[in-house]
């Protein structure tokens, strides 16, 4: 791979690309080693879509990149970002709760918002006193808990 002759001819020895590794990052102040560039090529190929078995080939593993997967590769939160996306695409939309307005409402319910109307809009003034439970049970033709119901909600 590394080879002082642009045909390729020769090879470099093995010690002495990693010596001049190890002074290029030494002289720019970075913290690595020749084996940690191919741990981060493989975790780069990876989050860029190239196959596992490309990856694990480039690197010399046989076994369909199980080697590759579990020594060579890193977690990266931008390809777990984008498996939540694609997860999330897939998921079915979540059903929509009936509103009030679309959902039949109870005896109860729809006095209090006939009471709340007539507040709102003036037929009553605050401080008028409400009809009476029973007075809105015979109005309404619902027994006198219904009506208790109304009044408390």
């Amino acid at each position: 791979m590394f080879s002082p002759a642009i045909d390729g001819s020769t090879a470099f020895k093995p010690d002495s690309v990693t010596q001049r590794y190890s002074r290029l990052v030494a002289r720019l102040g970075i913290d690595s080693t020749l084996h940690a560039l191919r741990h981060y090529s493989a975790t780069e190929l990876i989050a860029a879509g190239v196959d596992v078995r490309t990856v694990a080939g480039r690197l010399g593993h046989g076994g369909g990149g199980t080697t590759t997967l579990r020594v060579y590769t890193a977690w990266l939160s931008e390809s777990d970002q984008r498996a939540a996306s694609t997860l999330s695409a897939r998921m079915p939309t979540r059903p929509t709760l009936p509103t009030p307005r679309q959902r039949k409402l109870n005896p109860f319910e729809r006095i209090a918002e006939e009471l709340r109307a007539a507040i709102t809009s003036g037929q009553m003034a605050l401080g008028d006193e409400l009809p009476t439970v029973a007075e809105i049970a015979e109005k309404h033709c619902v027994s006198v808990g219904t009506a208790h119901r109304a009044v408390d909600c």
